[in-house]
């Protein structure tokens, strides 16, 4: 049975070439193709060694463009910076000519004449401003010394009403422990006085209770002397015996009565040494506290004295302060002035001496210059008298040149008083922008002015 296989037509034609006879021409022109198309397509591949080295190759190409770019875009820019402070240093150096003029150089004098005429004004100014802010000051120190001396004495009559109500209450209470002691000391004298007639009415009991006793004991020897007046005479000798006794016992009474009156007296005497004692301690203790009154109020119109001595004192040394500060601010800013006029005429000086230094540099390089173009002269006469020959044998030539050196010198002339014209344009115009200037920072112009004006005099007059 037999079998069937199911091919493509691309895989017949394959199988068709492979069993045709070769032909060479059409098998370069195939693999041409073959290696153009697999050309094409390995040159889509990222990963390959000619694509790489073709990407190495372009990446090199595009820096070494943009840096050959940014070169040039930087010698582009350098030239214009050269190109910028030639011309820069150019107009300095024109404009360090054109100062060193003299016209110019005279117009400076009087530009320096206004603006020390302006600074002039300004320390006038500053001077009256000064002046306005002492007088506001010494008013302000004025009213301020019043406002103070106001209060010192608000706070003195509180100081002196606060010791006269301590003194008042001082006194109050010194005038209490006197009443206190006095009241003391006449219970003391009144206890005094009841002890001295308790003593006194006992001394009469005592001596009224001896007159009773006696009264009684007399009444007894009297009743007894009367009893035994009608004795016998064996009882005379018991009464006088008796009456001896009785004597001894007056006598004896008499003796204590003395006694008792001693000692009286001298209880008498001992109460008014107490009572003298008393008084003089009463006495010491008033003196005492009336000298410390004394003293207290002594020391209180010491330290008010010394207290206004001290405001006294505090406000002339505030005052010298005060002068003193003035003086050191005055001094202060006339030192500033000094010190800013002088760093001013450093600076001008300092600038003047740039601008020398430059005017010097300049023309040792203008001097340079000039031995170029006189080297630059005597080539060109060496080549002129190489070209002598040449030059002797076209005179017609030489005459038209020379004429047209002649025109030309006419047209030099002619251009040199355009510029001498031009030169004073600029320097008019260069004048009326500093006084403008000058005008709009409200400084004097009159001296540039009047400057200006001669100077205008003068050439008109010539």
């Amino acid at each position: 049975m037999a079998t069937y296989s199911v091919i493509s037509k691309a895989q017949l034609d394959k199988i068709r070439e492979k069993v045709a006879s070769p032909n060479p021409d059409v098998a370069t022109e195939e693999r041409k193709r073959l290696k153009e198309q697999s050309d094409a397509r390995s040159a889509q591949w990222p990963n390959t060694l000619s694509a790489q080295r073709a990407r190495k190759e372009k990446t090199r190409q595009e820096r070494q463009a943009a840096e050959e770019a940014e070169r040039v875009e930087l010698d582009r820019q350098e030239a214009e910076l050269r190109a910028e402070q030639r011309r820069i240093q150019i107009e300095r150096a024109n404009k360090i000519l054109f100062d060193e003029t003299d016209r110019v150089k005279a117009f400076h004098s009087k530009m320096l004449l206004s603006d020390v005429l302006h600074e002039n004004e300004q320390l006038i100014e500053v001077k009256r401003q000064i002046d306005v802010l002492k007088k506001a000051q010494e008013q302000a120190f004025v009213e301020q010394q019043r406002q103070a001396l106001e209060a010192a004495e608000t706070a003195e009559l509180k100081k002196l009403e606060e010791a006269r109500r301590r003194a008042m209450a001082q006194r109050e209470t010194q005038l209490a422990q006197l009443e206190d002691l006095k009241t003391r000391i006449l219970s003391e004298r009144a206890q005094d006085k009841r002890e001295g007639e308790m003593l006194k009415q006992k001394a009469i009991e005592e001596a009224e209770e001896l007159k009773a006793k006696e009264a009684t004991r007399m009444a007894k020897s009297r009743k007894l002397a009367e009893e035994t007046k009608a004795a016998n005479a064996a009882l005379q000798a018991f009464k006088l015996k008796e009456v001896e006794r009785a004597k001894e016992q007056e006598l004896a009474i008499e003796a204590y009565a003395k006694k008792k009156a001693e000692i009286a007296e001298e209880r008498a005497r001992r109460e008014v040494e107490k009572r003298a004692a008393k008084e003089a301690e009463r006495k010491r203790l008033a003196d005492t506290m009336e000298d410390n009154y004394r003293q207290w109020h002594a020391k209180e119109e010491a330290r008010v004295a010394r207290d206004v001595a001290e405001a006294d004192a505090k406000a002339a040394a505030d005052a010298e302060a005060r002068r003193k500060k003035a003086a050191d601010l005055a001094a202060a800013i006339d030192a500033s002035r000094q010190a800013q006029l002088r760093a001013k005429s450093a600076a001008k000086a300092a600038e003047k001496e740039e601008e020398s230094q430059y005017v010097a540099s300049w023309r040792a390089r203008a001097g340079v210059l000039q031995a170029e173009e006189d080297e630059e002269r005597v080539r060109r006469l060496a080549v002129g008298k190489q070209l002598a020959a040449f030059q002797l044998r076209q005179a017609a030539i030489k005459a038209r040149r020379l004429a047209e050196a002649k025109i030309a010198e006419l047209q030099e002339a002619a251009q040199l008083a355009l510029s001498v014209q031009e030169e004073e344009e600029i320097f008019l115009r260069y004048a009326a922008e500093c006084i403008e200037e000058y005008r709009r920072q409200g400084k004097p112009t009159a001296p540039m002015e009047l400057h200006l004006r001669k100077k205008t005099t003068l050439e008109t007059m010539r």
